[in-house]
Formats: structure tokens, sequence, C-alpha cells
């Protein structure tokens, strides 16, 4: 049921904004990208356990801001149209679609098909959605990676609503860490503790301008 409202959902966002491209990782994790440009944010959502929520507002950040780019309005202060003519992020809103919705237990195979993916297709970022953690986390791998890893750290936290974390659990911390030791990229995890059906709207609204400065670092 989930999985075919979120397919509905896709198909209707690049079927609305022609900015919007559709594809698919490893032929069956669904996947937009906004931008052309190289090495794009890369943001990702689903991770299972029932986290279905992370997916609904990863994929109403991406429409929002096609909405915004569409008409030349602003978002959270920044004129959208103007911002992102060169830069460029993708939307992976369930890394683990036949688990998203279920308690079922996550098959590896999908956080494999992910990271095959930020290997073959460089990214500048990795941005995880959980509900694991409640903070923001960045594996201390980044502390290796280039100064400017160091200054797109401090810029997430001081826009990010979230506690800062130290440490963090889950799968989409694992990512993270991965994308970070292995693939040499920064990578952070937003957690918030609301990320319940009853407040997604106010989650969204809370982490909208962490998700757009990420898509513009």
């Amino acid at each position: 049921m989930f999985m075919s409202m979120l397919w509905d959902t896709i198909f209707q966002i690049s079927d609305t904004y022609e900015s919007a491209q559709v594809f698919l990782i490893d032929n069956h994790i669904p996947a937009l990208r906004f931008g052309n440009a190289d090495k794009p944010t890369v943001f990702a959502a689903g991770f299972g356990e029932n986290e279905w929520q992370a997916s609904v507002i990863l994929l109403k950040f991406f429409e929002q801001l096609c909405a915004n780019v569409k008409r030349a309005k602003n978002m959270s202060g920044i004129a959208v149209a103007r911002a992102f003519k060169k830069h460029a992020f993708v939307v992976i809103p369930t890394v683990c679609p036949e688990k998203a919705g279920t308690d079922k237990p996550v098959n590896a195979h999908e956080m494999n098909a992910l990271a095959k993916y930020l290997r073959f297709y460089p990214s500048g970022m990795f941005v995880a959605l959980s509900g694991d953690n409640n903070g923001i986390y960045s594996p201390i791998n980044n502390a290796d990676l280039s100064v400017q890893s160091d200054t797109i750290t401090k810029v997430l936290h001081a826009c990010c609503p979230l506690p800062v974390h130290n440490e963090a659990k889950g799968n989409a911390a694992k990512m993270c860490h991965w994308a970070s030791e292995i693939n040499r990229q920064p990578a952070f995890l937003l957690s918030p503790a609301s990320l319940k059906a009853s407040a997604i709207d106010r989650t969204y609204r809370s982490l909208e301008e962490t998700l757009l400065v990420s898509a513009l670092l």
C-alpha cells in the first residue's frame, strides 16, 4: 500500500515538473534528481523498520522545491531558482522499498545497492534522514576530510534545529559511516524525535531550511 502511494507521488512529481528526473537504483529503488550539476547532494530515507515518515518528508521537500523554482518563489528566504542553477541533488525516498511500512528486517542487498550507487556516481555530500537517534550526527571520519567538510559541518550544525550527537546507531548511521570512511565524502544523519505520523508537517517545517542548505553546500 505505502509503496504504491510512493510510486504514484514520484510519477506525479516528475509529470508536473520537467526539472524532476525519475530513475531507478539497482533496477528497483526509486529516486528523483533535480539539476544537472556534477556531484549532487544525495538525500536518503526509508531504511526500513517502519520509517515511511522520513520518506514522506523527503518527497515533500523535493516537491516543494520544484514548485518554488518553477514559480520563482523564495524558500526559507533563499531565491531557489537562482541558487540551483549550479547545484543539483538526488532524493532516494526509500532505500529499502519492500521493507518500508513494515517491521521486517532490512535485507543487506538494498544497503549494498545504495553504496554501489554512491561509489559509481560521485556526490558532494550524503544526508540520511531517520528516526532512530534524535539529533544531527556526523561520523568522526569526516575530520579526516578536507577543510570544506569542517565548514559544512559548522554550517549544518548552525542551521539544524536538532541537538548534535557524537554517536548514532541504525542502518542510516551505518551508511553515513560508509560514505564518510570508504567513499571519502561528508555525511550527515538527521534524526528528529518527532518523526511520527502526527508530526510530519511540523517536522518538515523545522527541517526545511536544513535540507535546503544541505542541497546548496
